[in-house]
Order: C-alpha cells, then sequence, then structure tokens
C-alpha cells in the first residue's frame, strides 16, 4: 500500500483552505495603533473644519429675502411662490447661477460678482453688502446645487451621489454606497479633489482613528473616492475552475485528518 506523506498533505489542505480568507483586523474600521484606545468620555476637538469654497462651474442656489417681497424680487431667478413647486433636482440647476471660468456669476440688478474661492459665508456677506443700497435687512441664502460625490471600487453600490447637505464625512458617502466590501481595503483609499484648477490626490486611512482628524474627513464637491482591492481578492476571484475549490480544499484536510488517526 503506497504511503502518504501525512503532514505535507495536511499543510496543503490548510494552504487551499485559507489562501483566499481575509483577516478580522482588514475587515475593521477605526483600529488604534500601539494598543491605544479612544476616550469617549473626553469630547475631541473637531480641527478640521469644512470650509467648502466656491470653483468654478458650481452652480449656486441664491435666494434674496425681505421685509418687502416685491423689492426683493428682482433679485431673484425664481419667483419666491414658483419655488416650492420646482421639484426636480436637475430642472432646479437651471435656475441657478452658474460660476464661469473667470469665478464670476452674472447677478440681477448688482451685475457680476467674483465668488471664486469664497465660502459660502464670504459669497453671502459680499451678497449681502452690495445689497444694502437696494433694500433694507435682506437675508441672504446661498447652498450649491452641483455636489456630487463618485465612488468606485470595493462598494456594495458604486455610483454618482448628489448631496444636499454639504457637511458631508468619507464615512457618510460610503455609507450611502453600501458600506464597504469584505475585501476593501480601508488603509489606503484615495481620494481625488479639485482645488482651484489643480488635481490633488491624497490617501486615507480609514483603519487608524486619526481618519477623523484627517483634512479629506470632509468631503468636497466633485470629490472622486476610489476604494482598492485587498491582495486576498485576488485569490477569491471565481472562475469555473475555482468554484469547486473550497469543496477540494474540504476534502483534502478531512483526508489529511483521518490518514493521520487511523496510521
Amino acid at each position: 500500500m503506497r504511503k502518504f506523506n501525512t503532514p505535507l498533505l495536511l499543510l496543503g489542505g490548510l494552504v487551499l483552505l485559507f489562501q483566499s480568507c481575509i483577516s478580522y483586523e482588514s475587515m475593521v474600521n477605526f483600529q488604534e495603533s500601539r494598543g491605544a484606545k479612544l476616550t469617549y468620555n473626553e469630547p475631541v476637538p473637531i480641527r478640521n473644519p469644512n470650509n467648502i469654497r466656491v470653483q468654478v462651474n458650481d452652480v449656486l442656489d441664491i435666494k434674496i429675502h425681505s421685509q418687502d417681497i416685491a423689492t426683493a424680487a428682482p433679485f431673484n431667478l425664481i419667483p419666491a411662490e414658483t419655488v416650492g413647486s420646482v421639484n426636480d433636482p436637475n430642472l432646479y440647476q437651471l435656475y441657478g447661477y452658474l460660476v464661469d471660468e473667470a469665478g464670476n456669476i452674472d447677478f440681477p440688478v448688482l451685475g457680476k460678482l467674483h465668488l471664486l474661492g469664497k465660502t459660502k459665508e464670504e459669497a453671502k456677506q459680499l451678497i449681502f453688502r452690495k445689497l444694502e443700497s437696494y433694500l433694507k435687512n435682506p437675508v441672504v441664502n446661498i447652498r450649491f446645487l452641483n455636489f456630487k460625490i463618485t465612488v468606485s471600487g470595493e462598494v456594495n453600490r458604486s455610483g454618482v451621489f448628489s448631496v444636499y447637505n454639504e457637511r458631508v464625512t468619507l464615512s457618510e458617502i460610503i455609507t450611502m454606497a453600501g458600506d464597504l466590501t469584505p475585501y476593501a481595503d480601508r488603509t489606503n483609499i484615495l481620494v481625488v479633489r479639485e482645488v482651484n484648477g489643480n488635481r490633488t490626490f491624497a490617501r486615507v486611512d480609514m483603519s487608524s482613528s486619526n481618519f477623523f482628524a484627517s483634512d479629506y474627513y470632509f468631503l468636497q464637491q466633485n470629490d472622486f473616492i476610489y476604494i482598492e482591492p485587498l491582495e486576498a481578492k485576488r485569490g477569491a476571484v471565481r472562475d469555473n475552475s475555482s468554484k469547486v475549490l473550497p469543496f477540494v480544499s474540504a476534502f483534502v484536510s478531512i483526508a489529511a485528518l483521518i490518514i493521520s488517526v487511523v496510521r
């Protein structure tokens, strides 16, 4: 009777069985390095404020209000009574102010306004000061109509997501994309961002709690998020032959165990 090399057979079975397994640590976000633990009973100051700035090709919704509705009407693209009837976000963008290549918008009565690089609050103050000559105690409301973020890679539902709350985080947008898959590399998430005509590239490590202090914790309009796969996914990509791999590996492991017992 032919003798089997039991240890070698058992080792081979274990290799086959675990070659595409994913470690628990690679699937956990916000881990602490060197065994440190978060201090849950102490508040942590937010040191990465979300200052969204106006960029070229942004579409802005700007509404002017005053005690006298008729006096404020010439400063609005959409009459106040029409605002509530526009429910389609794509159609609503047609009534927004497009920031041109020079960073300007054409505003009723006031003419060209340079808003490039300004935060929403800075833009409001600029318009407010110019309106004081025409309106008593004007109220200026501004929001972005084209705030969208693209998510691709190891998420359960990739796509382009329109966001109406400009204070959106990387964690929130990944949740909107159906969360990360088990094969997502949480330590090396790519964020592509456009700032002042330049494209920047950054890597974010969501496995560490330092992620909360990152400059990319809060997202900006038109950010592109790409989640790379772990190396383990290469062994998990299934074709017609690999579908039987779990059964073969399990059989080899059981056979090796039986042989080692009956010897």
